[in-house]
């Protein structure tokens, strides 16, 4: 074959290889009050690391400031969340053979969970979950199940302010009964049958913060998982990789 062949095939080779690849969108849903610092840091931090992901925001929120309702008001969030479901099941539908994975961070997290819960078994590659505003009791199963390769939540016992004395004024969003948030402590959720037992096991994976990551940008505070360092160092590898461990 004529070296100038070659060249041509090989090139022609590669466009059709790249077209064939399927498409892939990281669905983010930001925290409480309007702003969107977590979904613009997830932005810039795949076009780094990963820029064949197309980063979708959901507008979820009741306002710019609305903390409180954004916290409290879990009617809101479960509508929101089913909008998002909706969302996603269209971007998959629109693109067959299509990545999927989701990102919530605080009061975002409730809308994220509401999503998953109504989607298909395995529809999403992974979940991840950034210092959570609900309880750690909250019912994550159907986003375990949502979630092929498992739900990862990224917590900070040093969260104090917002996930300390803002959840005693508000209580956590899916109960204001208790402050004990999942961002602070974790999930702890309960199994109700050796099944849930199964799918927390083989799908739940939880990083406390650590003192180095303030080398990062993450001091431990609330808005620290979506400092660039840390984003790109740590949670995109995490959610990104092709394995759940």
């Amino acid at each position: 074959m004529a070296p100038g062949i070659l060249s041509t095939w090989l090139m022609l080779g590669t466009v059709f290889a790249q077209e064939q690849a399927p498409p892939k969108a990281l669905f983010v849903v930001d925290g409480a009050g309007g702003f969107f610092t977590c979904s613009n840091a997830y932005l810039r931090g795949a076009a780094t690391i990963a820029p064949d992901v197309q980063v979708i925001p959901h507008l979820w929120s009741h306002g710019f400031r609305r903390y409180l309702a954004d916290q409290m008001d879990q009617t809101h969030a479960l509508r929101k969340g089913h909008d998002l479901a909706s969302q996603i099941t269209n971007w998959k539908n629109a693109h067959p053979g299509g990545k999927a994975w989701l990102l919530g961070h605080s009061a975002g997290c409730h809308v994220a969970i509401h999503a998953a819960a109504n989607l298909p078994a395995d529809c999403l590659e992974k979940t991840a979950l950034l210092v959570p505003s609900c309880s750690t009791k909250a019912d994550i199963q159907g986003a375990l199940r949502a979630s092929r390769l498992g739900v990862h939540v990224w917590y900070s016992e040093s969260d104090w302010l917002v996930l300390g004395i803002v959840m005693k004024i508000s209580g956590c969003g899916d109960d204001r009964s208790t402050s004990r948030a999942a961002g602070r402590f974790g999930f702890q959720p309960v199994p109700q049958n050796p099944a849930d037992i199964e799918l927390m096991r083989n799908r739940l994976r939880q990083y406390p913060w650590q003192r180095d990551h303030a080398t990062l940008g993450h001091n431990g505070g609330h808005y620290g998982p979506y400092r660039a360092p840390f984003a790109q160092v740590v949670v995109l590898p995490i959610l990104f990789s092709e394995t759940i461990d």
